[in-house]
């Protein structure tokens, strides 16, 4: 009874070219996703530079 147990691993085919880029493209998607979020949470601090889109006669330049 013993001997009727196959305790070799189940053959599984060896993922396919497309099958591979869909895996390397969604994990690339997600690592991209992780950043974008991660770049609304964290808080970056505003250089004192003049902004491009002010009127440079603005009072908000002139602090």
């Amino acid at each position: 009874m013993a001997s009727d147990l196959d305790f070799s691993p189940p053959e599984v085919p060896e993922p396919t070219f497309l099958e591979n880029l869909l895996q390397y493209g969604l994990f690339l998607g997600a690592i991209f996703q992780l950043i974008c979020v991660l770049a609304i949470i964290v808080p970056v601090p505003k250089s004192h530079e003049v902004d491009r889109w002010q009127s440079p006669l603005s009072p908000e330049v002139w602090r």
